[in-house]
């Protein structure tokens, strides 16, 4: 859970940086550090956030009993993580894989478009489930 609430500030945080440093001048700088690994950051969220979601569904009928707002907390990090995931690591998914067929490349090229479209809300809601994560985490760890 730590792992992808990190992940997800990162992320949320490159997909975001036009707003970011519209109203933080000064983050440009830290901002610019990440760019160059914004590929990397989003290969590795996307597999993360695919392994969590295989996981998050093999219990999610136990979670939404017990705690539904976390279930759904995870389940909306999950989703939002992949989407990052696909947003940051298309450049690197579209040298390695799409490449080699072309009709798997318009498809990814149609779904990175719809994602280009809402990447600054997607980075700042990654950001938001990334800082509640840590919260839960923090509150499961000491017992709440």
């Amino acid at each position: 859970m730590l792992l992808l609430a990190l992940l997800l500030i990162i992320a949320g945080a490159l997909a975001a940086a036009s707003l970011i440093v519209q109203k933080q001048p000064n983050a440009r700088e830290a901002i610019a550090k990440l760019v160059p690994f914004q590929g990397i950051i989003g290969i590795v969220l996307l597999l993360w956030g695919l392994w969590q979601l295989i996981e998050l569904l093999r219990f999610f009928g136990f979670l939404m009993q017990y705690a539904p707002i976390t279930a759904l907390a995870y389940l909306a990090s999950v989703l939002v993580a992949i989407g990052l995931g696909i947003l940051l690591g298309y450049a690197l998914i579209q040298q390695y894989v799409l490449s080699k067929n072309a009709d798997a490349s318009r498809s990814g090229e149609a779904v990175r478009a719809k994602l280009t479209g809402v990447q600054v809300p997607l980075g700042i809601a990654g950001i938001a489930l990334g800082v509640w994560l840590i919260i839960l985490y923090m509150s499961y760890r000491s017992g709440f």
